[in-house]
């Protein structure tokens, strides 16, 4: 059962285009998997917490080799780039505040140490799971859409909890949780203009490849009215 998404994953991805990328991914991933278990080490109650950390790197490492929008669920052509940015700060700066958590600001934690951490791991897991799913179904719908923020949501609660962070908790229920809806709302409303596209493809590479294909098309146009 494990084996025939991953097969399909790996047969979607041309690998002879991809080896720079697979080389700095298998970098970042040995790098930081030496760096993070330094970094945890003086510190007593972290093995869970090196172990989550990891987990949320090996999986940002795949993420960017199969070339996924990370907070966009890639089913609209166009998204603005400025709630892309803001999400982006959001979900470094919680990742920071983490770290925070277990080395500069111990009293920020929530305790419970490991069970808390250990709940933050399958919350992951879990979110990981479903987004994997999401790019191998097919047949994309709003629903389907809908279930891809989802996923969001419990890679937020999950920040919270694999670090043990009180802080981060309410930082991402009070700003996480209204960016993911606003986006959530943005593509509802806007999911009709290219829901003929979306319907025509059986996979998510080949709608990305269909949508890259409506850009390279365009390009020559933008730059003829141009001159």
């Amino acid at each position: 059962m494990i084996c025939c998404p991953l097969s399909r994953c790996l047969q979607s991805i041309d690998m002879r285009r991809n080896w720079k990328r697979l080389l700095w991914v298998i970098f970042i991933a040995c790098y930081t998997s030496l760096f993070f278990f330094n970094f945890f080490q003086p510190f007593d109650d972290s093995f869970f917490v090196y172990v989550y950390t990891m987990l949320l790197v090996f999986w940002l490492c795949v993420e960017y080799f199969q070339k996924h929008l990370f907070f966009q669920s890639g089913l609209l052509l166009n998204y603005h780039w400025t709630i892309r940015a803001v999400f982006a700060l959001l979900f470094y700066s919680s990742f920071i505040i983490g770290l925070s958590t277990t080395i500069w600001w111990q009293s920020n934690k929530i305790g419970l140490y490991p069970f808390i951490n250990i709940i933050g791991i399958f919350v992951l897991g879990i979110s990981i799971i479903l987004r994997q799913k999401f790019y191998l179904q097919g047949n994309y719908t709003l629903e389907s859409a809908k279930k891809f923020y989802l996923t969001l949501y419990l890679l937020l609660i999950s920040l919270a909890l694999g670090y043990g962070s009180l802080f981060l908790l309410g930082y991402i229920i009070v700003l996480g949780f209204p960016l993911i809806l606003a986006q959530t709302i943005y593509e509802k409303r806007n999911f009709h203009h290219y829901e003929s596209i979306i319907i025509s493809v059986k996979t998510y590479h080949d709608l990305q490849r269909k949508y890259l294909e409506i850009v390279q098309k365009h390009a020559p146009e933008k730059k003829r009215g141009k001159k």
